[in-house]
């Protein structure tokens, strides 16, 4: 059954109907009330980007590597926000502007150790002064119930870490790392790590 709904995942429509059936969308949500009218947002593992009509008035670049959930995106929110079926490179920044936001929403717990770290490297860099990058990610967390430790041990990612393994990872790129664990936004019990990263170390040096 668990695999069958990690293939369902590939299938945008039945992705956003599973993240709003159990949810999950709730985490976006809650981040994105962040985001303020004018700011620059780059999306990185944007999938659908089913909760961009919540979003204010923006400049908005997603990246995704599927091509049906960006097709899904483009054909939804195209006149309004750029669309990109590719791997965020550090290539890229030549050609982006600085961004006030930067989301990574339940991107990290897919990523290994070492492609986390250079993921979190050009996020850094792709800041503007002042601006964030803000992260949810399941986790593992000495309160969690049966329930949301199992949520965690079976989620499609195959690294879900602490949060401390997280801020530590966080702290290497930016001088500033706060972070709130959500127990209380999904239907189903889970456990979530939301972290907001600034002070890019290398601008501060």
């Amino acid at each position: 059954m668990l695999s069958l709904v990690k293939g369902l995942l590939g299938h945008e429509r039945l992705y956003v109907a599973l993240q709003k059936g159990v949810g999950a969308d709730g985490l976006r949500y809650r981040c994105i009330e962040e985001i303020k009218p004018g700011d620059k947002v780059l999306d990185v593992g944007c999938g659908p980007a089913y909760y961009f009509d919540r979003l204010p008035e923006v400049t908005y670049v997603g990246f995704d590597t599927s091509q049906r959930y960006i097709e899904h995106a483009r054909k939804r929110w195209g006149h309004k926000a750029e669309f990109r079926c590719e791997i965020l490179t550090r290539e890229h920044l030549a050609t982006l502007p600085k961004f006030d936001k930067v989301l990574l929403f339940g991107l990290l717990h897919h990523l290994s150790d070492q492609d986390s770290a250079e993921l979190l490297s050009i996020a850094a860099a792709a800041l503007a002064d002042g601006g964030v990058v803000i992260s949810v990610d399941p986790t593992f967390e000495p309160s969690q119930g049966r329930i949301s430790r199992w949520m965690s041990a079976n989620d499609r990612g195959e690294y879900v870490r602490t949060p401390e393994r997280y801020v530590e990872m966080a702290g290497v790129e930016f001088g500033r790392v706060e972070g709130e664990i959500w127990n209380d936004v999904t239907r189903i019990p889970s456990s979530h790590w939301m972290m907001r990263m600034s002070q890019p170390r290398a601008t501060s040096a």
